[in-house]
């Protein structure tokens, strides 16, 4: 899917409805590979017991109407079990796949989940990193960025195991139906043994709208694998839509009610039943994504500090999330003085290197990583670990691949080094100077 497909998808996605509101302007997309941790396993499960129950049609006096009334009740009855079923969870099961990060909110990135792409899942290799379509080349997309993984996998599987253990209650609950002959199942009480449940790290491209609504950054995610047209975000609905139809259905209400009815004339009805109903409807319209985006951000980051407290799998960061950044330090370290004379080289005006930049950006730093002026760190780091795996010397065969490789590698790393510190980065701005 290029950015063409991908814009079609978005529009679509936010005007599903009558009463959606069509997206504003974007400001910025982007493309990226979004990490996910995708699980798979089989477990066994035992139901110990549980309570059945049957519904019923009851009939009864009530003293305050004083009238027979019959009403639906549930009879409940506990029942002790050794059932016992097996069953096995391949990946491609959207709920076991699990964002593998904190950059973004996890409820908006898990609706872009799909079966699709894991199983077409090959592997990441420099080449994916760059798009040949031409609109996505003509857009400024070739590039395409890396979501680090910092959830860990240990977090991960806690996840994995409370979706399989939802879906085997579920299993649980339809099976004590149909044995016992009843209408509902509850309180069930079972024993899990998990066989072989493993982790694989998979990466999705996707695209990443962003779109500015009372100077608030929201963005969408569209899936940029999947045929099906996967979306996720915050839906915006139209403030003027509904409370229009807001002030319809109360002057409906008010009209068939009557002035006797709701005790209120002319003028206080409709101050009272109309006007104040739509305004309050079109700020809670207009203001619930920034609601809704704060809440978000306070649950994040209180599951952020949750996850961050468990040592449990405290090595994971050494042996994972820090392997790039060990390597980084490692690379920089043996390249320092070829870097120095790199950069020492373009500083001297020399116009054999090919790397003139535009106004504002003399040593072409900005324009090596693909990014803005305006980029955040966060974009940085992204632009970054995507060149940088795409460009390491060791992914390539030919010595001249590699020499190619590495002279890349270190453009990467000499504006990576000076971009990524914000005072470096400021001297850069002010006086073409890291």
């Amino acid at each position: 899917m290029n950015i063409q497909q991908a814009e079609e998808v978005f529009q679509k996605y936010h005007g599903h409805s009558f009463f959606s509101a069509k997206a504003g302007q974007v400001d910025k997309v982007e493309a990226l590979y979004i990490p996910f941790w995708a699980a798979s396993g089989s477990v066994r499960s035992k139901v110990i017991n549980a309570q059945v129950g049957w519904d019923r049609l009851v009939t009864r006096y009530n003293k305050v109407t004083k009238q027979n009334e019959t009403s639906w009740e549930t009879q409940w009855k506990s029942v002790q079990t050794q059932h016992e079923f097996t069953h096995t969870y391949p990946s491609t099961i959207p709920d076991l796949q699990v964002y593998a990060s904190y950059k973004y909110r996890r409820g908006f990135v898990n609706q872009i989940r799909s079966s699709t792409s894991i199983l077409d899942a090959k592997t990441l290799t420099p080449a994916d990193m760059e798009s040949n379509d031409p609109e996505d080349q003509r857009r400024g997309l070739r590039n395409r960025g890396l979501d680090p993984f910092t959830l860990k996998p240990s977090i991960a599987l806690k996840f994995v195991r409370t979706a399989i253990e939802e879906a085997e209650v579920r299993t649980a609950e339809q099976w004590l139906i149909e044995a016992y002959r009843c209408d509902r199942a509850r309180i069930l009480s079972m024993d899990f043994q998990y066989n072989g449940l493993v982790l694989a790290p998979v990466y999705m491209p996707v695209f990443v709208f962003s779109i500015q609504h009372l100077n608030r950054t929201f963005r969408t995610f569209v899936q940029a694998h999947d045929p099906t047209g996967l979306a996720g975000g915050l839906r915006f609905y139209s403030w003027q839509r509904i409370s229009a139809a807001t002030a319809i259905c109360a002057i409906a209400g008010l009209t068939f009610l009557g002035s006797a009815r709701t005790g209120l004339g002319m003028t206080s009805g409709f101050w009272l039943g109309v006007v104040a109903p739509s305004l309050l409807v079109a700020w809670s319209v207009l203001y619930y994504p920034i609601l809704d985006y704060r809440i978000r951000d306070w649950w994040r980051q209180r599951e952020m500090d949750g996850h961050y407290s468990e040592a449990s799998s405290a090595t994971w960061d050494t042996d994972w999330t820090k392997a790039y950044d060990r390597f980084e330090e490692e690379q920089r370290r043996e390249d320092w003085n070829e870097n120095q004379q790199y950069q020492s080289s373009y500083g001297s005006g020399s116009s054999s290197s090919g790397r003139a930049g535009p106004p504002g950006d003399p040593m072409g730093y900005y324009n090596v990583l693909g990014v803005s002026k305006d980029a955040s760190v966060q974009e940085i780091q992204s632009a970054f670990r995507g060149l940088a795996m795409k460009w390491h010397p060791d992914r390539f065969s030919t010595p001249e691949e590699k020499a190619v490789g590495k002279k890349k590698f270190q453009e990467i790393t000499a504006a990576y080094s000076v971009l990524r510190d914000p005072k470096k980065r400021k001297s850069y701005d002010m006086n073409g100077r890291g």
